[in-house]
């Protein structure tokens, strides 16, 4: 989940990537004839790239395979995105899974032929491995203060369906250097929503966040899709309401002076 468009086997044609809910990476390869079949991301022994629990196609159940070297059997991963992390030239892999953390998995091939370890370790925030907690949608990489050093944002789902705690967007700065990133303890962007409301007023869950300069005023600004829960004006609704539960689009002005205003 979280599409990248980037050229994955630099041939200078745009390619999609995007992770699934099934455990693993897939990319689609452009031409010029528009985008091809989507396949599974292969690691350097032709076998998928995944974490540990994954949905198996042929058997039609799912399936635990640990790719974490026995740190979690359980990671099923839900998002990825490509990044060079070691600055050598070609795409790594950054993989969020589904209980708030990220992992990394690098590529010992080339630009032009990617071949990724088939290993996965936790990434780091300061000794401790980065938790964005309220289980972790797609993050983006993007140099969000502008110092050159390419930070993480991370949108987070919370209660989906229901009225429990909602997710919200986590700043992750890198402090490290070029070739080798070092990310400081969570800074929170949007706060975890507390929902409750009668009306859609923010993204409540689910949580997608994307960085762009949408007022061209020269900074970052925050475009968030997940869902708005809401109480409505009914008698005991129920979570799957769907007059309770809507999708949207909202943007969050980045403003030094002021706390970030959504629009819808």
């Amino acid at each position: 989940m979280g599409s990248q468009f980037v050229d994955f086997n630099a041939d200078g044609i745009t390619d999609l990537f995007t992770a699934t809910f099934d455990g693993s990476p897939w990319v689609a390869f452009g031409s010029k004839e528009g985008f091809k079949q989507p396949q599974q991301l292969k690691d350097k022994n032709g076998e998928r790239v995944l974490l540990s629990q994954y949905w198996d196609y042929d058997a039609k159940k799912w399936t635990n395979l640990d790719r974490t070297g026995g740190v979690d059997q359980d990671a099923h991963c839900i998002s990825a995105v490509l990044f060079d992390w070691d600055a050598d030239g070609d795409f790594d892999l950054v993989m969020g899974d589904r209980e708030g953390y990220l992992w990394l998995q690098m590529n010992e091939g080339s630009a032009k032929e990617a071949k990724f370890s088939g290993q996965s370790e936790k990434i780091k925030s300061g000794d401790k491995p980065l938790y964005a907690g309220d289980k972790i949608t797609a993050p983006k990489l993007v140099d969000w203060d502008r110092d050159g050093l390419t930070d993480i944002l991370v949108g987070t789902f919370g209660d989906t369906w229901g009225m429990d705690k909602g997710g919200g967007v986590l700043l992750f700065r890198n402090h490290g250097k070029k070739g080798a990133p070092s990310f400081q303890q969570p800074r929170t962007l949007i706060e975890a929503s507390p929902k409750g409301q009668k009306e859609p007023t923010r993204p409540d869950a689910g949580c997608y966040v994307d960085a762009v300069d949408y007022d061209g005023d020269g900074d970052l600004d925050l475009v968030v899709g997940g869902y708005s829960i809401f109480a409505a004006e009914k008698k005991d609704p129920t979570p799957r309401d769907r007059e309770g539960r809507q999708p949207f689009v909202w943007v969050y002005l980045q403003n030094s002076s002021a706390k970030q205003a959504p629009r819808r």
